[in-house]
């Protein structure tokens, strides 16, 4: 990229050379009896000008900003019948514990009251916010974490976050699941 930058500068500086030199050159001109030749140069140096601008213009590197993907709001618990049950506003959070609340641990995600509460450990599995999204980690659960990401499963091994994309179903302990939007 500082490569193009540096070209575009080389460019500009070219410009504003040819520039200079066409009004030297319209400058010179001006003596007794070259007044066709003068205007002809003072006319025609703009549009030359012009031209190598707007060619500089075409090749010139454009900067562009790295597109970001869409921002997750909530993580919606879906029933049996994919019906939401439950949703979580991650509005301001930056992490999250899933598993099972009891007098000996509170979590963000509470799912001690689901169909399959028995296969869900207390501390089951952490989402964290940094600057490029949220990432899921299991933390050596019992029953595991996947993702289900365009019809396609994927395993998340332990202590290896893995980046969760507006979408996905999150497979805690594999039958509770959790839409993210």
């Amino acid at each position: 990229m500082a490569r193009k930058q540096a070209i575009a500068i080389a460019l500009d500086i070219l410009i504003v050379a040819c520039t200079i030199l066409c009004l030297c050159l319209a400058f010179r001109m001006l003596v007794p009896g070259n007044q066709r030749r003068v205007s002809l140069a003072v006319l025609s140096a703009p549009a030359v000008l012009l031209l190598i601008y707007e060619a500089v213009c075409w090749t010139r590197p454009k900067i562009t900003t790295k597109k970001r993907n869409p921002s997750i709001s909530t993580l919606v618990l879906l029933g049996e019948d994919d019906r939401p049950i439950r949703i979580w506003d991650l509005t301001g959070k930056v992490g999250i514990l899933i598993g099972k609340s009891s007098d000996e641990y509170a979590v963000d995600i509470d799912l001690a009251d689901t169909a399959y509460e028995t296969f869900i450990d207390p501390e089951h599995a952490i989402l964290n916010y940094d600057h490029s999204g949220w990432w899921l980690q299991d933390t050596s659960s019992r029953n595991g974490v996947s993702i289900i990401r365009k019809g396609q499963e994927l395993l998340l091994g332990t202590h290896a976050p893995t980046r969760i994309e507006p979408g996905d179903i999150l497979c805690i302990a594999k039958y509770t699941r959790i839409a993210v939007n």
